[in-house]
């Protein structure tokens, strides 16, 4: 197996893995949030955060790197511009995250509970994030299927 196909198989398992977080995310992780008791919600929330980096930072950081590398590495059969469209398209995951999501974050941890309205917040800025992963993930089908067929 070479190691363009290798890079391939990683960019293609870390975009349907991120595209399966934010799933989540949109239909468990933020509305159990309004879910906590007010008194349990700051250390709840603390402890959430502390788990981020291996359940969502790593497989990012996967993620990204690996689409890339697509860029130099990549089976011939797959468009310089497909992988920039991936590129662009997990770039802006993550600006939504620090531009919105973050700041929401914060804003709780500092108010010391979860608001109705702050989840909600949560919930919609990760339905942009659902929509731009679930876009990547069709997109990477795409030149999967492309790549399978050719």
């Amino acid at each position: 197996m070479s190691t363009a196909i290798i890079v391939f198989v990683v960019a293609a398992f870390a975009t349907f893995f991120n595209n399966a977080l934010h799933w989540y995310t949109q239909v468990t992780t933020y509305p159990l949030l309004s879910w906590v008791g007010q008194a349990e919600f700051v250390s709840f929330h603390k402890e959430y955060e502390r788990r981020l980096p291996f359940s969502i930072y790593v497989p990012y950081t996967l993620l990204m790197f690996s689409t890339l590398l697509l860029i130099f590495l990549r089976p011939v059969e797959i468009e310089l511009g497909w992988v920039f469209v991936l590129l662009v398209l997990n770039a802006s995951i993550m600006i939504v995250s620090l531009v919105f999501a973050v700041p929401i974050h914060t804003r709780l941890d500092r108010q010391g509970y979860s608001d109705k309205a702050g989840i909600r917040e949560l919930i919609r800025y990760n339905r942009v994030r659902l929509i731009i992963s679930s876009t990547s993930s069709i997109v990477m089908l795409y030149l999967m299927v492309g790549l399978l067929m050719s």
